[in-house]
């Protein structure tokens, strides 16, 4: 008997996720969200520490006021200073404290909501009501979802990915712009659009999902730019300049394995030549991998490709950066002994770093124990998600990819005349179960039956029910 979750069911899951979220800051909220000790009580967030650092405090509203300044791309500082704007009104001249918990709840409540939508959007992607399941209980989201605000692009990502699902590719690529308004990632998506592109040797969808993603990214900055050029600009220059944050690679290198093997540490500008470097040679990998699967990957396993390797080879890693990347997995590989390693591991580096900054910003006593510590978090939390890399794309390779949500469409034959047979959703008895492949052609009767209007021809299902994925199909037209 199959699992049947409702859309209230998951959106309670998610709200409980997101009240734990809430209540792992309550030490912070409800005495003070000061360093160190914001550090040492495992409550830090940027919200509350932004608020108070960048003139939101004072009400100040960056575009509007020149002296006020915020790192973020546009969609992101307009959410975050208005909301500061909001919180420094109800606030009326209280406390510092006091209106940054006022801050914090405003837009913890936002992101709760953005967190159900994410949640629920996953479930519209997914077969089965499991992988919507394991996303809305993730323990790592728990501990990072209000530290940014990083579930607004991702939620902007899913949109797109829906939008795909259906042939929509402009109004894909238009989620894509607005989420790469809030944080650039959403933007590498579409390169796993163009593989398909490449793939299917068809370029009209990948040029309307591209033309919807400049067009409404270009909708949202230009206003913006041509209005305060500084601020517009602070995001990429402040982008550029920094060196190795923390979490990297290229951090543990400078940190770690430099002055052990007595080489010199990397500069800023090498970071940034080695970053780009890296994260490009992993989307040329991706391609290759796209292009010479024995069946045509799906958006979600190339996607999660493509923002893992920028993950893996970015100047930092912030603990909230796996909110980037779990929705994708759930859809890639549910696979539930994998997930729960993962986040875990996660988790610790989330305590790790958190509690090594609390040592760090007073050096206090242990702080070289910390470092340890977290530093061998840094490097499990490399090693774990390089091996879900590996396991992705092995699943490429070989055409294993989990079921999809229906769609009314019957797929159509791949440039190579492949016709995929719609794979077992993970966790069921069938061929994704197991290594073997879950697509491959289909028997020519059957392909046969299927153009000729014989429900038989629909993958063997009795009721006559297409289960693939929505076909590429010419032009990008909806089915």
């Amino acid at each position: 008997m199959s699992l049947r979750l409702g859309p209230w069911v998951l959106a309670g899951l998610a709200l409980t996720t997101a009240l734990a979220a809430y209540v792992v800051r309550l030490p912070c909220r409800l005495v003070s969200w000061a360093e160190p000790e914001n550090f040492r009580r495992l409550c830090y967030s940027d919200l509350p520490t932004l608020y108070a650092s960048r003139g939101m405090s004072e009400g100040r509203f960056p575009y509007l006021d020149p002296t006020a300044l915020l790192e973020y791309p546009v969609l992101q500082t307009v959410v975050a200073s208005a909301t500061g704007v909001l919180a420094h009104g109800l606030a009326g001249g209280a406390p510092l404290h006091v209106a940054q918990g006022i801050y914090f709840d405003l837009n913890a409540v936002l992101l709760a909501a953005v967190w159900v939508g994410v949640v629920l959007t996953t479930a519209r992607l997914a077969a089965r009501p499991a992988p919507a399941v394991l996303l809305a209980l993730a323990p790592a989201v728990a501990v990072t979802a209000f530290i940014n605000w990083d579930l607004w692009p991702v939620l902007c990502t899913l949109l797109a990915l829906l939008a795909f699902r259906r042939a929509r590719w402009v109004l894909g690529g238009v989620a894509l712009g607005i989420g790469a308004a809030f944080k650039l990632f959403p933007f590498f998506v579409l390169g796993a659009v163009v593989v398909l592109a490449l793939r299917r040797r068809e370029a009209g969808p990948a040029l309307r999902t591209a033309a919807g993603t400049v067009g409404a990214w270009a909708a949202v900055n230009l206003p913006a730019a041509l209005a305060d050029p500084q601020q517009w600009s602070w995001f990429w220059r402040f982008s550029g300049d920094r060196g190795a944050g923390f979490s990297s690679v290229w951090h543990w290198f400078n940190e770690v394995a430099a002055p052990r093997l007595g080489v010199s540490l990397l500069s800023a500008e090498d970071i940034t030549v080695l970053a780009l470097g890296g994260f490009a040679a992993g989307c040329a990998l991706v391609l290759v991998l796209g292009l010479r699967a024995r069946t045509e990957p799906s958006l979600e396993q190339l996607a999660f490709l493509v923002l893992a390797a920028f993950v893996l080879t970015n100047k930092v890693y912030s603990p909230q950066f796996l909110l980037w990347l779990v929705p994708l997995l759930v859809l890639a590989r549910p696979r539930v002994g994998e997930f729960v390693v993962w986040q875990l591991v996660e988790v610790f580096h989330w305590a790790a770093v958190f509690t090594w900054l609390g040592h760090l910003v007073v050096a206090a006593e242990g702080l070289g124990t910390a470092a340890d510590v977290y530093f061998t978090a840094v490097v499990l939390h490399t090693l774990v998600l390089g091996w879900l890399v590996l396991q992705v794309a092995r699943d490429v390779l070989h055409g294993r990819r989990p079921g999809a949500a229906p769609t009314a469409a019957a797929e159509e034959p791949d440039a190579r005349g492949q016709r995929a047979v719609p794979a077992q959703p993970a966790g069921q008895d069938g061929p994704a179960a197991h290594d073997g492949p879950v697509a491959h052609e289909a028997p020519a009767g059957r392909a046969a039956a299927g153009r000729a209007g014989d429900p038989a021809g629909r993958a063997g299902d009795p009721a006559g029910h297409d289960e693939r994925p929505a076909p590429w199909t010419p032009g990008g037209s909806r089915p």
